[in-house]
């Protein structure tokens, strides 16, 4: 098991700071996402791929957005990287994951909306749990063309689906990626009493809006302040530009959800589930990236995430970074990117 205290390009030493009265007011979005990688901003295309509910059968369509290579690999006589597949995490879509899109110019990806999520549908009967989001990621990826064996690159929730998923056939899939990995659940006992208070909070605040009218429950789900807090709560980055951009992309995309329904049972599956659930079946390179603030993830929970994987017969590489909350994804992209680049040049 090795692991890593921190890798990879660091922030800009001449980005503009926060400063206090930007946690109160957003700061304004600069423009292109490309300062903040270095890369071109990569438009993706997309296809929708139909998929049958896991309970009752009946069709739902699913959102895939697919980027092609932007470049050609390094070297002229170096194969090109497998295919890579994003998921999500909860109450995100394709967009929270296109910074790392744009600074992994050479892949290709495939990056999958879970049911109710973004612009997929929701299952029409059965309920939106972890086994059921990766029944539908399992069905998207069988629709597809076969190639190489491809890498799975995760984000918080998504890291409890793709790690269920790739757990079910470890043999299919070249590496797991994790970002902010769900390594214990939220109300669990070595949670700090915050990080308990919240969730317990989080909980009863994401059933009663199931409870009431669909469009009382979604102005609930969706409103400003709850957004800002939510925001400011899971990031720690130093750097104005990238909480801006974070701030912009949760008032974008945050509410983009089938219905309040929906999102209850998605955020019951989100607390409840961890990728140590299928830890010991996880035979295969792991790479994991923790921000050492994550209010979700403490560092011991994902230590013993990653010895776990390591007992059951994986081999996992964890990387803390400093500075960096729940947010990798948006916080440092390229450090992400890098991490992914090292572990593929290291091989099996």
């Amino acid at each position: 098991m090795a692991l890593s205290d921190d890798a990879g390009p660091r922030p800009h030493r001449d980005a503009p700071p926060v400063r206090w009265r930007d946690r109160v007011r957003i700061p304004r979005p600069s423009g292109s996402p490309a300062v903040l990688t270095g890369h071109p901003v990569r438009t993706p295309r997309r296809r929708e791929v139909a998929v049958a509910d896991p309970v009752s059968g009946r069709p739902l369509r699913v959102a895939v957005w697919e980027y092609e290579p932007e470049v050609a690999p390094a070297h002229r006589d170096a194969a090109a990287p497998p295919r890579t597949v994003f998921v999500h995490g909860f109450r995100g879509d394709h967009h929270g994951l296109a910074l790392l899109a744009d600074a992994l110019p050479e892949r290709a990806i495939t990056s999958i909306e879970l049911p109710g999520f973004g612009d997929s549908e929701p299952f029409p009967d059965a309920e939106h749990t972890v086994a059921h989001h990766a029944d539908a990621v399992a069905a998207v990826l069988a629709a597809m063309p076969p190639s190489q064996r491809p890498v799975l690159v995760a984000h918080s929730y998504g890291t409890v689906v793709g790690a269920e998923l790739v757990a079910r056939d470890p043999g299919r899939w070249d590496r797991l990626a994790l970002l902010n990995p769900i390594a214990e659940p939220a109300l669990d006992a070595s949670a700090s009493w915050t990080s308990r208070g919240l969730a317990a909070l989080a909980r009863g605040y994401y059933e009663l809006a199931a409870r009431l009218p669909e469009r009382a429950g979604r102005l609930v789900l969706g409103a400003a302040p709850v957004v800002w807090v939510t925001t400011l709560a899971m990031s720690r980055t130093p750097d104005r530009r990238v909480l801006a951009y974070t701030h912009d992309q949760h008032r974008r995309y945050f509410s983009r959800f089938a219905s309040a329904r929906m999102l209850s049972e998605s955020y019951r599956a989100s607390s409840t589930g961890t990728v140590a659930d299928a830890a010991d079946r996880l035979r295969l390179p792991v790479l994991l990236v923790a921000g050492r603030e994550d209010p979700l993830g403490s560092v011991p929970a994902q230590e013993a995430l990653a010895a776990a994987i390591e007992a059951g017969g994986g081999r996992a590489e964890l990387h803390v970074l400093d500075g960096v909350g729940h947010l990798l994804h948006y916080e440092r992209p390229g450090e992400c990117a890098a991490l992914l680049r090292a572990g593929a040049a290291r091989g099996r």
